[in-house]
């Protein structure tokens, strides 16, 4: 109640301040100001975006929270080895990973675009080294375009608006790969920018590289993206003959994209079977596009984690009909604008709506880009909390409910300088208020966490060289789980692994220097055997 009134505050104090008379002290002040946010805009707001979000997260050394990111980070620490995947291990059920392949080799599921990058990270044992930089370039870009596309005034509110945003401060701490895309979105949009405005060559190869890069990492969210910017490029192509441009940029992407099919082939054998395909059958049969959910039994057994993942995605797949399809674009509306605007940033709501009715031209390319991805995830069934699928949009939303702000503080003032009074305005009270929500975020991700830290003061506990046996107890929480795969297994001084019962002894017997423990997850009780 206290932020809603805070919020409430800010703008009738912004409409105030832009009614005040003209004061030339104030004015120069501004400009002064104005002048100083172009030149040192991007790097301050890169700094600050990396300091909230490393405040946002759990630790200083953060921990991964859910499946997706302990895949991607396994992977990582695999290439920092020099190496595409690992030897399957013994008895390779015992190691069974979500989102994970164990046979015929240990690799992630997912596209190599984003592990390939956190490799920075694991080669100097800090993991959350990369998803850091990645924000920061992310915010200097996002300022940097929306003060290309607008004024720093907008690009200052835009860079506030989105680091403050409930949905950003959740999944940017994180090894999620929308970290990546979110930032090549960004970089293939000021590309195709530049290089329309100069048609220099090397601008529409880094706008192939980034898109070829972003369909490295989340193939299906950049070709959303690479649809607009494919239609401009080729109508730019055709009307001006520049078919050398359109020559490098295809040679470019297709570099890129050869990494694909060399990536099936090192961890599937089979160069057009893909890890997230293989993975699918073997795990997940209904995980695909559509309306209709496949019914074919998963070629491999299922422990009780990766049976919470399946009933998880296979209700969700249930839910999902073309019948149902208008409720499912309400309910994920919804949810992305509770994502985005929930608590004290409800008012933003209706400037965003404005922002977009009064945009220029190349925001309103942002905008179709992000209904695109809207679209383009439609087939696909997932619930509608879980927004991270449109962690991409969130600079576009912000982009707009800034220039919101700004349209309505100009029409209320008489000039210029009070619009930009205003705008410095609003800007303090939302730092203010932005301060409880990364606090607020900081506790979230610390509790999501509590497991992996209550197990890993355990595992202290423990002699080097063990075994601990895993038993999920039924009410096991959803997208997280201690068992995982290892870079290097020999050396690994304890094996996590799963309880499988009357079989657990045949792990004993492959590895009898080791001691062995049991784990009861609900209790976080070890015992020795």
């Amino acid at each position: 109640m206290i932020v809603l009134a805070l919020s409430t505050i800010a703008l009738l104090g912004a409409l105030f301040v832009s009614r005040l008379r003209r004061s030339e002290a104030l004015g120069e002040r501004l400009r002064r100001g104005e002048h100083w946010l172009r030149r040192w805009g991007p790097l301050v707001t890169a700094i600050l975006s990396i300091a909230v979000v490393w405040i946002a997260w759990d630790a200083l050394i953060p921990v991964p929270k859910v499946h997706d990111e302990n895949s991607y980070l396994l992977q990582a620490e695999i290439f920092a080895r020099g190496r595409w995947t690992l030897p399957s291990p013994p008895l390779p059920e015992f190691f069974e990973q979500p989102h994970v392949q164990v046979v015929p080799v240990v690799a992630s599921k997912y596209p190599p675009g984003h592990a390939l990058l956190l490799t920075l990270g694991a080669l100097v044992g800090f993991p959350a080294l990369v998803p850091l930089l990645l924000t920061g370039l992310t915010a200097a870009l996002l300022f940097a375009l929306s003060n290309r596309v607008t004024n720093p005034w907008v690009a200052l509110l835009t860079w506030l608006t989105w680091i403050s945003a409930p949905i950003v401060l959740r999944f940017q701490p994180g090894y999620f790969s929308e970290v990546t895309t979110t930032l090549l979105v960004l970089g293939s949009w000021w590309s195709l920018l530049e290089w329309r405005l100069t048609r220099r060559t090397r601008w529409i190869a880094f706008v192939a590289l980034a898109v070829g890069w972003g369909a490295l990492t989340r193939p299906l969210t950049m070709l959303a993206f690479a649809i607009p910017i494919g239609i401009v490029v080729i109508r730019d192509v055709v009307t001006l003959r520049l078919w050398r441009d359109l020559g490098i940029a295809f040679a470019v992407g297709l570099a890129v994209l050869s990494i694909l099919p060399l990536w099936s082939a090192r961890t599937t054998g089979d160069w057009k079977l893909s890890p997230i395909e293989k993975y699918r059958l073997d795990y997940l049969p209904f995980d695909k596009m559509g309306f209709t959910p496949d019914t074919t039994p998963p070629r491999r057994g299922v422990n009780p984690v990766l049976k919470s993942t399946y009933d998880y995605f296979l209700d969700a797949r249930k839910q999902q009909r073309v019948v149902t399809l208008p409720q499912i674009i309400g309910d994920r509306l919804l949810n992305i604008a509770i994502a985005f605007f929930q608590g004290a940033r409800l008012p933003l709501l209706p400037f965003a709506v404005a922002g977009l009715l009064l945009a220029s031209a190349p925001v309103l390319f942002g905008a179709l880009s992000t209904l695109v991805l809207f679209i383009a995830y439609l087939p696909y069934a997932h619930w509608a909390p879980w927004t991270i699928y449109y962690l991409e949009a969130m600079p576009l939303l912000a982009c707009v409910t800034a220039l919101g702000i700004w349209r309505a503080l100009e029409r209320l003032a008489a000039s210029e300088g009070r619009a930009r009074a205003g705008a410095a305005f609003v800007t303090a009270v939302l730092v203010v208020v932005t301060i409880p929500t990364i606090a607020r975020w900081r506790r979230d991700h610390e509790t999501r966490s509590a497991l992996d830290r209550a197990f890993a003061v355990e595992l202290k506990k423990l002699p080097p060289h063990s075994i601990v046996f895993i038993k999920y107890s039924p009410r096991v929480v959803q997208h997280m789980s201690v068992v995982l795969n290892y870079p290097d297994l020999d050396k690994a001084p304890v094996w996590v692994v799963h309880d499988l019962g009357a079989r657990n002894e045949e792990l004993r017997r492959i590895a009898p220097d080791r001691a062995s423990f049991d784990f009861d997850e609900d209790q976080l009780v070890n015992r020795r055997r």
